[in-house]
C-alpha cells in the first residue's frame, strides 16, 4: 500500500518503520520538515503542501501524526476526499475536532483508525482474551499507575503532561473494562507548577472501577493491575516492539477483532473534558455517549430552537395582549357598544345628512326596546373629519329626538360619538395578530425535513 505521512509528531516514526517492514510504501509527506530533520532516514520521502495529497492518486491512505491547526485542518478535508487515514490522537486534537471527523465518517464512509498501539500489544490482547472468558472470575478492579520522567528540575506534574500521558491509557480501560459514563479527576499535592500526583476514576453501572495514576518519577514506568475474584494480574511496560507491525496489518486488512474505531477516540476525548469539568467543579461527572450523526445534530439544534420558539411566542403573545389594551384605537365602551349592536355607523346615515336609511330605522327601535331594558348607551361612529362636525351633531340630535320619542330615559346621556377611529392602527393590530404565531408555526412546518434528514445507510462493497 501506498501510505503518504502528514505531520511531524516522533510518534509516527515506529509506524513509519513498521510499515516499511512490511513491504509498504511513503510517496509522500506534507508538513513534516520537523520529523524529517530529526530521523534523517525517512528524508527520502518527496515532500509536498496538503492540498496536492488531495488529488494525488497514487497515495492510497494516509499517516496523520501532529497536532498543529493545519495538519487538522488537511485531515478533514482527505477525509472528506475519501481517504482511509491512520490517525495519532493527539491532546490538541479535542473533541470538537473528533467530533467533527465523526461527522464526515458517517458522511462519506471514508476509514479512520485511531492509532491506540497497546490495543494490538500480544501481551494485552491475550489478557483481553482471558479477561472474555473469565478464566480467572468477574474483575473487580483495572488500575494503570504510570511514572512519567522530566527533563526539568520541577517535580510536579502539569496539566498537559496528564492529559496527554493518560489518551492511551483511557482507551485501554475502555477496552478492558467497558463503556464507562461517570469520571472524577482528582489532583493531590497543588501548586502553582503543577501537582505531585493525578488521579482519574472511572466508573459504570455493572462494570469494575477503573483508576488510572501518574506521578513523577526518575524513569518512565508503566504498569497495568486487573484484580479478579481469584488473583490480581499484573503487567508492566506499555510498549511492545510488535504492537506497531500488528497496528499496520490490521490498519491494511482490517482483521482484528480488538481494532478500535473512532468512535473510541471520540469517547476518549469525552472523558478529558469531562475530568477537566470534573476538578473545576470538584465532583463526579456523568457521561451520555450517544452515536454521532448529522441528523442527530440536526434534531439537537431543532428541539433548542423549538423551546426557543416557544418562549418567544409566549413573550410576544402578552406584548401584544398589553399592547392592544394600553394602545387600542377604540375604548372599551366603544367596543363593548359595537359588540352589542348599539352601534350606528357612517352607512345607516344619508350620505352627509341627518337621516338614518330605512334599515337603520328599524335597528333603532329595535336599540330603544334593549335600551329600555338594559343600562346601555348608543354610540355613533362620527362621519369623515373630527368629531364633533356640524353633522355629527344634527345626527345626534336626531337620534336623541327619536330615542326620546320611543320611550328611552335620559337619552341625551345615554347617546354619544364614538371616537375618531385610525384606520391605520387596527390594520397593524390585525396583522400583529397573526405576526406573533407566525414563528411557531414556520417552525413546526420545518419539524418536516427531519423526515427528508434520513439516516445514512453503509454503502455496499
Amino acid at each position: 500500500m501506498n501510505f503518504a505521512l502528514l505531520g511531524d509528531d516522533a510518534a509516527a516514526a515506529p509506524l513509519i518503520q513498521a510499515a516499511l517492514a512490511a513491504g509498504h510504501r511513503f510517496v509522500r509527506s506534507a508538513l513534516a520538515e520537523r520529523l524529517m530533520t530529526s530521523h534523517p532516514v525517512f528524508a527520502a520521502i518527496p515532500q509536498c503542501s496538503w492540498e496536492d495529497l488531495l488529488i494525488d492518486n497514487t497515495v492510497e491512505a494516509v499517516l496523520v501524526a501532529g497536532d498543529s491547526d493545519d495538519v487538522q485542518t488537511a485531515a478533514k478535508h482527505l477525509a472528506s476526499a475519501g481517504k482511509p487515514l491512520l490517525i495519532v490522537p493527539r491532546l490538541a486534537f479535542g473533541a470538537a475536532c473528533a467530533y467533527e471527523l465523526s461527522l464526515i465518517r458517517d458522511d462519506s464512509h471514508v476509514k479512520l483508525l485511531p492509532a491506540f498501539e497497546q490495543r494490538f500489544n500480544p501481551e494485552l490482547v491475550a489478557l483481553s482474551q482471558r479477561l472474555v472468558s473469565r478464566e480467572r472470575g468477574t474483575i473487580r478492579r483495572l488500575q494503570v499507575d504510570r511514572v512519567l520522567s522530566s527533563a526539568s528540575a520541577t517535580s510536579s506534574l502539569t496539566e498537559s503532561e496528564i492529559e496527554a500521558a493518560s489518551i492511551n491509557d483511557i482507551d485501554l480501560l475502555q477496552w478492558l473494562g467497558g463503556r464507562y459514563d461517570q469520571v472524577t479527576a482528582q489532583r493531590s499535592g497543588l501548586t502553582e507548577q503543577g501537582c505531585s500526583q493525578a488521579t482519574l476514576t472511572l466508573a459504570g453501572t455493572g462494570l469494575p472501577d477503573a483508576i488510572w495514576t501518574a506521578r513523577r518519577g526518575s524513569t518512565d514506568a508503566w504498569r497495568l493491575t486487573v484484580e479478579t475474584e481469584h488473583s490480581p494480574i499484573t503487567l508492566e511496560g506499555s510498549t511492545n516492539p510488535q504492537s506497531a507491525a500488528a497496528l499496520i496489518a490490521d490498519f491494511v486488512a482490517s482483521v482484528a477483532l480488538n481494532a478500535p474505531e473512532w468512535s473510541d477516540a471520540v469517547r476518549v476525548f469525552d472523558v478529558l473534558d469531562a475530568a477537566r469539568r470534573s476538578l473545576r467543579r470538584r465532583r463526579t461527572i456523568d457521561l451520555h455517549f450517544e452515536t454521532l450523526s448529522e441528523r442527530q445534530q440536526f434534531k439537537t439544534q431543532m428541539t433548542a430552537i423549538g423551546c426557543g420558539m416557544l418562549t418567544l411566542t409566549l413573550v410576544l403573545m402578552l406584548a401584544l395582549l398589553g399592547l392592544g389594551s394600553l394602545l387600542e384605537s377604540s375604548d372599551r365602551a366603544v367596543r363593548d357598544a359595537e359588540a352589542a349592536g348599539l352601534l350606528l355607523k357612517d352607512s345607516d346615515f344619508e350620505s352627509h345628512a341627518a337621516e338614518l336609511t330605512p334599515t337603520a330605522e328599524a335597528r333603532l327601535a329595535h336599540m330603544a326596546q334593549r335600551l329600555k331594558d338594559e343600562p346601555k348607551s348608543v354610540f355613533l361612529e362620527p362621519a369623515s373629519g373630527p368629531p364633533n362636525s356640524e353633522v355629527d351633531q344634527r345626527r345626534r340630535f336626531k337620534i336623541v329626538e327619536r330615542l326620546t320619542n320611543l320611550g328611552v330615559e335620559a337619552a341625551d346621556h345615554r347617546t354619544s360619538l364614538a371616537a375618531t377611529r385610525s384606520t391605520g392602527w387596527d390594520t397593524l393590530m390585525r396583522i400583529l395578530r397573526l405576526a406573533w404565531i407566525a414563528p411557531l408555526v414556520l417552525f413546526l412546518v420545518l419539524q418536516g425535513l427531519i423526515l427528508v434528514a434520513k439516516p445514512t445507510s453503509p454503502r455496499k462493497s
